[in-house]
């Protein structure tokens, strides 16, 4: 056997060892997170204990060696799971904002920042059973919002759309239309190519 022929085969074996429809799934839904727009998004592992440790296998399976994708997962009080996916890159510009940086100082994130450390901290409070409104900052949505939703800010709630907007809209949509389309150009991608491939391009 050559090697090309040898490297499709262990390719073919590989994709052959994921559960396809779980981990495309789970690729529509962190769509925009893949492609940068959004810095993480956090999604639910349902099913028994059973199928939520086979779930997180596959998922570890995938995104081990990706090189875009980071996960953290998140085990609460109730041994719910969840996962944390993070696009650093995304992450680190959108924590770049001293704005951002400063409210969650001031909420108790640490004084010294580093993205680790900040990561740490959400997660904690993640697992804590109070949630942990900030998430909104790290989830890419405009501090505006955050701030009108946890109640530090006068600006009028003016609509629902995936998160609540406060004061002027422009901005939020501007936001939401960026995640939605790269969820739909990721559900193309998915729909047209291989869990393999996506591999290769994630």
């Amino acid at each position: 056997m050559n090697l090309i022929c040898q490297n499709k085969c262990e390719n073919k074996y590989c994709e052959n060892k994921i559960n396809s429809s779980y981990i495309k799934r789970i690729i529509r839904l962190i769509g925009p997170v893949i492609l940068g727009s959004k810095p993480s998004e956090i999604v639910n592992i349902p099913g028994s204990s059973e199928e939520r440790v086979m779930k997180l296998q596959e998922i570890e399976k995938f995104f081990k060696d990706c090189s875009k994708i980071k996960y953290r997962v998140i085990t609460k009080h109730d041994n719910s799971k969840r996962i944390l996916f993070i696009n650093e890159d995304s992450m680190i510009k959108c924590l770049e904002n001293k704005k951002c940086r400063n409210f969650l100082k001031f909420l108790g994130y640490p004084k010294e920042y580093s993205l680790k450390a900040y990561m740490d901290e959400l997660v904690s409070r993640l697992e804590s059973e109070i949630f942990p409104d900030e998430i909104g900052i790290f989830l890419g949505y405009p501090l505006k919002d955050v701030l009108g939703f946890m109640g530090y800010s006068n600006k009028d709630f003016t609509c629902v759309c995936s998160w609540r907007f406060y004061g002027d809209v422009e901005a939020s949509y501007e936001i939401y239309n960026r995640f939605a389309r790269d969820k739909e150009k990721m559900k193309k991608m998915v729909d047209r190519l291989s869990v393999w491939e996506l591999r290769e391009v994630i």
